[in-house]
């Protein structure tokens, strides 16, 4: 990182970061081409959990390269100018370095989504009371990707 002066250190506060977001983006490469797409995650505090269809350009990368990198950014703000040359960007923002695993064991795999809608809606999403549940229909249909992030920062 450029501004060291500016580099959030704190394991908390890059938690917290994540756990506001409603989606990342997730870079990858095959044959030096670069491919990046937005996705719906979830974060357990150790790794990142995706969801997909099971076919189409970014599983086929995957398979072939399961390297990725995930940018997360949050409270994004402009701060225009009549000059715009000093026009400037406030933001938190965390980039996470990382290997894919694609997950096959039935209760993994709803672990794995469970994350996902909590992400999304709160953990009022996955109470007792308001556990979704996930057909086999709909089970079957979805690849779920398994993130073990090597570096973030």
């Amino acid at each position: 990182m450029r501004r060291k002066d500016r580099e959030i250190t704190s394991k908390e506060e890059i938690k917290d970061i994540i756990k506001k977001a409603l989606f990342c983006n997730v870079a990858m490469c095959r044959d030096n081409i670069p491919y990046l797409v937005p996705m719906n995650f979830g974060f357990d505090g150790q790794h990142f959990y995706l969801h997909s269809a099971p076919e189409g350009l970014k599983i086929d990368i995957l398979k072939e390269n399961p390297r990725v990198c995930i940018e997360i950014t949050q409270d994004l703000k402009i701060n225009q100018s009549e000059d715009v040359c000093k026009t400037s960007m406030r933001y938190s923002s965390v980039i996470i370095f990382g290997k894919v695993e694609f997950l096959f064991d039935r209760r993994e795999r709803i672990n794995a989504l469970n994350c996902i809608v909590e992400q999304l809606y709160g953990e009022r999403a996955t109470t007792k009371e308001e556990k979704p549940v996930f057909s086999e229909d709909n089970l079957n249909k979805l690849t779920i990707i398994r993130v073990r992030p090597e570096q973030i920062t």
